[in-house]
């Protein structure tokens, strides 16, 4: 038993719909997980960034401890190096965090734009595939016709 070609062609072609809207859907839920992931990248960093901030503190607080509790004046030459030490350690672990995070999510965008561009690629084959599908059966309804 077969089918006559208009029946085939409209079975084919709601069915490359439906693949087309169920694509779109995954898409756009694709797209929600990455931005959810750069999302909680950028908190983590900010999380880790005030971490660093607040050992500096400490650090700082601590090193002041020491120095008044041993006598030394905390204007001194010595005391002020160790301070900017502690500065200059906590900026490049700060830059360091913010350089990680921008790594990651500019990797999340990549992955996000790259399979976006597949299921575009997808979606477009599939309208491809209905129109050769249309042509091919006009040229058999012809065919039958003559």
């Amino acid at each position: 038993m077969s089918a006559d070609p208009v029946t085939m062609f409209v079975l084919q072609a709601t069915k490359i719909v439906m693949d087309n809207k169920a694509s779109k859907k995954q898409g756009e839920l694709e797209r929600q997980r990455f931005e959810l992931k750069k999302e909680q990248a950028a908190r983590i960093a900010k999380e880790q960034e005030e971490d660093r901030i607040n050992d500096l503190r400490m650090a700082k607080a601590h090193n002041l401890a020491v120095a008044a509790g041993a006598g030394y004046s905390d204007d001194s030459r010595g005391f002020l190096n160790v301070q900017d030490q502690q500065d200059l350690k906590a900026d490049k672990d700060i830059a360091r965090i913010r350089l990680n995070v921008s790594n990651q999510i500019n990797e999340y965008s990549l992955a996000q734009n790259l399979r976006s561009e597949e299921r575009k690629q997808e979606q477009f084959g599939g309208w491809l595939q209905i129109a050769s599908g249309a042509v091919e059966t006009k040229a058999k309804l012809d065919k039958y016709d003559a």
